[in-house]
């Protein structure tokens, strides 16, 4: 692979992670909506295309404000 290829590729690559970063933080702030709005994590697994399991195991943290749009991961709080 010439020097010109191998360059054009990592530009390619790079682009594409802006892209993807994007795009699984819509898909983040969208199931948070959805979760709100009361989808079911079956629902939700659906349009994700993948189980209602899976779904929750994921996103289960999520919360949303619908008057800002802002999303945010509630974690446990660790056992003492």
């Amino acid at each position: 692979m010439s020097s010109r290829h191998r360059e054009t590729a990592l530009e390619r690559i790079s682009e594409l992670t802006v892209v993807i970063a994007d795009a699984e933080s819509r898909q983040t702030r969208e199931v948070a909506r959805a979760v709100f709005h009361g989808a079911t994590w079956a629902q939700i697994g659906a349009a994700l295309g993948v189980t209602a399991q899976s779904a929750h195991r994921r996103f289960r943290r999520l919360n949303y404000d619908p008057s800002t749009g802002t999303v945010w991961r509630e974690d446990p709080l660790p056992f003492t």
